[in-house]
């Protein structure tokens, strides 16, 4: 189905569904996110401040739920948004995985020059976590017109 807005199409609720390639655009646009995955059995979603790398998500971690999921190399859910109340109108994209713990030391000294710091507590942020990408989805809803 064409939504009028190049070769787009839409999802059962008249959603333009975003191309991989704009999903990885729009993941290099922001610096906050939200990861999401199962702690004690009970699902939990927590905000991050994170960068790409390469096709892979990263971010800094103190002990805590977020490091052990990594550490368990567990399924983990990432997702950015961005929302105008106003005009009705917005984009969010989801990407899933596997959450993993960077331990490798040259790894860490690489990802240490990327642009992403914690805003709370860095001293204790020490760890890093790669979220492998292996599903990218994305919708739009633009203002009709």
């Amino acid at each position: 189905m064409s939504t009028g807005h190049g070769n787009s199409s839409q999802d059962w609720s008249g959603l333009e569904v975003l191309s991989t390639a704009e999903c990885h655009e729009l993941l290099s646009t922001t610096a906050v996110g939200r990861i999401g995955f199962v702690d004690a059995g009970s699902p939990l979603i927590l905000p991050v401040n994170f960068t790409m790398d390469g096709a892979a998500v990263v971010f800094r971690s103190a002990p805590g739920s977020k490091l052990a999921a990594a550490m368990l190399q567990r399924p983990v859910a990432f997702e950015i948004d961005d929302w105008d109340p106003v005009n009705h109108t917005g984009w969010s994209v989801l990407a899933t995985g596997v959450a993993d713990l960077v331990d490798d030391a040259d790894e860490v000294a690489r990802l240490e020059r990327l642009p992403v710091r914690p805003w709370s507590r860095p001293d204790l942020r020490d760890q890093w976590v790669r979220v492998m990408v292996e599903e990218l989805t994305g919708r739009r809803i633009r203002r009709p017109g």
